[in-house]
């Protein structure tokens, strides 16, 4: 019976005539339709007027830079004399920028203007202008000189009204989108209206669309699903920035390890310490700066592959010298943890293979620094073989081992194999990433086997090409003085100035500095350095254009080196070095052996045409060169003040002093000197050059740079070593008096 009842309920929605429920649906598509075609009219006419603006707006905007460009190239054709065909095309110009006039004063931006009141103002001045300027542009072959001082005026004039006159018009215009937006509110209301009205109307529609609910219902379903997968979205999701949180954190305290290194050391630097003291700081501050920079490295590189700026330079490469380098620089590690370090080459690996080395070499220091850092005793082995295609690597240790959840992750950026390896270990979790994504640019394969308790073996699979042998001049050894070489740093940024005018100092570099390029361009004008460095970020004039006109100059600066120095390592920017004249590239931050490497190469290394200038003879130096430099002098007494270079001159007296006591203690049995002493005597030598050059005292630190060079060479004997001491000493005692001279006479009258 309920049975019978629901099947008699079931068609009640649909029972009424046809005809009705035609002439509903007919009803509201009309409806709708009027509105469409309403809506269509609106925006029609809106999209007329708009356009109208827009062209008005695009037309008197096109005649102010017409004015201006005029302007501009009326001032930059007069600098010199104006010729037949600059001024033909200044007449061009008025002639196009007096055509703009007539569409603004016909058609319907006529009528757009009538209602702007300042504009028609604006635009009788401009009219006006224009009129007093016709006469004065004619071509050439009707007014031979142009009047250029009346038509400046007059042009800035015009320039000032055009000016006016795109105020006033955008001025109108955003007035009119402001008035549109209001009644576009007022719009939206009625509209909502009518779109209730039309509501009521669709309800009777509904009525006989019951069957509508089988596809809401298949929708509702689509709808859970799709839920379901923005569920597993939002945890994906989570998981990455709980990840991102964590590697955030991690680089926070791997970075404040070393950054707290640096800074304790430079503070304690700050107090009075004993050279041993000092030397332990500063190796404590340099490992650390290496260790931050090695960290922020290792985040760049893997940055640099995910944005898809890795190239590869593959050529021939000798293995086993690539590999040996390699594995010499983790000798005195593992040495030092006690463990074996081996290196077995299968027979039928070539000596010779077409790799990108740099790329190959960077996976296995990650590789190998890996191994050690997680074995704590036994073994290292590194085994490389090869197949018929394949060059293969295998990196294995007695370490504590992964587990198979710990292997599945190991690869993935910013991940370690659990918190307490980061606690105990560091780094970022970006080494193996690192290697996985090089191995897979050099269409190859990286994996790992392990067994938690017994060790793990990386394995490294790259195609194999082999190459012939190729035969090239070994490097020379660096130079560590670099006496008598003059050197151009062009270089903006204040520290990095600094930096690179001490290490180079250092280096016993005679260093003039640059801030910006057009300093460089006027330097070399009156000076003549034997190489120059150029950084790319000049606030000015960026360093590869410096370049460019340097070389365009000719004469000793077609072939003087010049070498890039940029915070930058990327490809392109290199190109673009090289491209442009430079010699060589290096990146900051910058060391002694890096400048040392790059000085050798550049100055007596590669063959190049460039002659250096001559540098002249000690003995010549010695003879014409002052007790002081009063410039020098002068500078300190402008800078610091009469007492403070009092107390600066008391303290190098005191220093002086000091290092001859000490200089002379070691030279005193100079027969018996040992190498370590040497050192000691060339160090204690090269500061007393130092603090001397620092004072003005330039003889002085002549004799300590004559000093330095001596007992650097092991073919010096006793004789000269004790006449070269004897000989500073003297120059010290008379600089001593000059310098006493100096405060009594000079320094008072400042």
């Amino acid at each position: 019976m309920s049975v019978s009842r629901s099947i008699a309920r079931a068609p009640r929605l649909l029972r009424y005539p046809r005809r009705f429920k035609v002439v509903a649906m007919i009803t509201v598509l009309l409806f709708a339709a009027a509105l469409v075609v309403a809506a269509l009219a609106a925006w029609r006419q809106d999209n007329l007027t708009q356009s109208l603006r827009e062209d008005t707006a695009w037309v008197v905007y096109k005649l102010d830079r017409d004015a201006v460009q005029l302007f501009n190239h009326l001032l930059a054709s007069t600098r010199g004399p104006l010729s037949p065909a600059d001024q033909d095309e200044l007449n061009l110009r008025f002639e196009l920028l007096y055509s703009r006039m007539t569409l603004l004063q016909e058609g319907e931006v006529s009528l757009l203007l009538e209602n702007i009141s300042m504009a028609n103002s604006l635009l009788a001045q401009i009219q006006q202008q224009l009129e007093t300027l016709d006469p004065m542009f004619e071509p050439h072959a009707s007014l031979p000189q142009l009047p250029v001082a009346e038509l400046e005026t007059e042009l800035l004039a015009l320039t000032r009204l055009t000016e006016r006159f795109v105020i006033a018009i955008n001025g109108f215009l955003a007035e009119s989108a402001t008035q549109e937006r209001a009644l576009l509110s007022v719009l939206y209301k009625l509209l909502m209206s009518l779109l209730v009205g039309m509501s009521f109307a669709v309800l009777l529609v509904i009525v006989f669309l019951v069957r509508e609910m089988r596809e809401s219902a298949a929708a509702r379903r689509e709808q859970e699903q799709l839920s379901r997968q923005l569920e597993v979205t939002a945890t994906q999701a989570q998981a990455a920035n709980h990840a991102k949180s964590d590697f955030l954190a991690m680089v926070s305290h791997e970075i404040r390890t070393p950054l707290n290194g640096v800074i304790g050391m430079s503070e304690l630097l700050r107090e009075p310490a004993s050279l041993a003291q000092v030397e332990d700081y500063a190796r404590t501050i340099h490992d650390s700066a290496n260790q931050l920079l090695a960290m922020i490295n290792e985040i760049l590189d893997f940055s640099k592959i995910e944005a898809g700026h890795l190239t590869l330079e593959t050529s021939p490469t000798a293995l086993k010298p690539l590999v040996d380098s390699v594995i010499s620089l983790f000798a005195p590690r593992a040495k030092a943890k006690d463990l074996q370090l081996t290196l077995v080459i299968d027979p039928l690996v070539p000596a010779w293979v077409m790799i990108d080395a740099s790329r190959l070499r960077q996976i296995l220091l990650n590789l190998i620094a890996n191994a050690i850092k997680f074995t704590d005793h036994g073994e290292v082995n590194i085994h490389i073989y090869s197949t018929v295609n394949y060059l293969s690597f295998e990196i294995c240790d007695t370490g504590c081992g992964l587990s198979e959840e710990q292997q599945a992750s190991l690869f993935e950026p910013f991940q370690q194999a659990d918190e307490s390896v980061a606690r105990r270990f560091g780094g970022t979790g970006l080494g193996l990433a690192i290697c996985k994504r090089l191995s897979e640019a050099m269409q190859g394969r990286l994996g790992v086997r392990s067994i938690p308790g017994q060790g793990s073996t990386f394995w490294c699979e790259l195609p194999l090409v082999e190459a012939s042998p190729v035969s090239a001049p070994l490097p020379s050894e660096p130079m560590l003085d670099f006496a008598g070489t003059s050197l151009l740093l062009v270089e903006d940024n204040a520290v990095n100035r600094k930096v690179a005018t001490g290490l180079l100092a250092r280096l016993g570099c005679d260093v003039v500095c640059a801030e910006n390029g057009q300093d460089a361009l006027e330097m070399v004008q009156a000076q003549q350095v034997h190489l120059i460095f150029m950084d790319i970020q000049l606030p000015d004039i960026d360093g590869i254009t410096v370049t460019k006109r340097l070389r365009s100059q000719g004469g000793w600066l077609a072939n003087v080196p010049i070498v890039a120095m940029t915070a930058g390592g990327i490809d392109d920017v290199r190109q673009r070095c090289l491209a442009a004249g430079m010699s060589d590239y290096i990146t900051k931050p910058l060391s002694l052996l890096a400048l040392s490497n790059v000085l050798s190469l550049q100055l007596f290394t590669v063959s190049r045409p460039y002659a250096l200038p001559a540098l002249p003879s000690y003995q010549d130096q010695h003879e014409s060169q002052p007790l002081l430099n009063r410039e020098t002098l002068d500078t300190l007494t402008v800078s610091l003040g009469t007492e403070r270079i009092d107390q600066l001159i008391m303290l190098y007296h005191q220093q002086v002093s000091d290092y001859s006591a000490q200089l002379a203690a070691y030279l005193g049995s100079a027969a018996l000197l040992t190498t370590e002493q040497a050192k000691k005597v060339a160090r204690l030598a090269h500061q007393l050059r130092g603090e001397s050059l620092g004072v003005g005292a330039e003889r002085l630190a002549a004799e300590a740079k004559r000093l330095e060079i001596l007992v650097s060479n092991t073919t010096a004997s006793s004789q000269d070593l004790t006449e070269s001491l004897s000989l500073l000493r003297q120059t010290a005692s008379r600089t001593h008096a000059a310098l006493e001279k100096w405060r009594r006479d000079d320094s008072t009258e400042e």
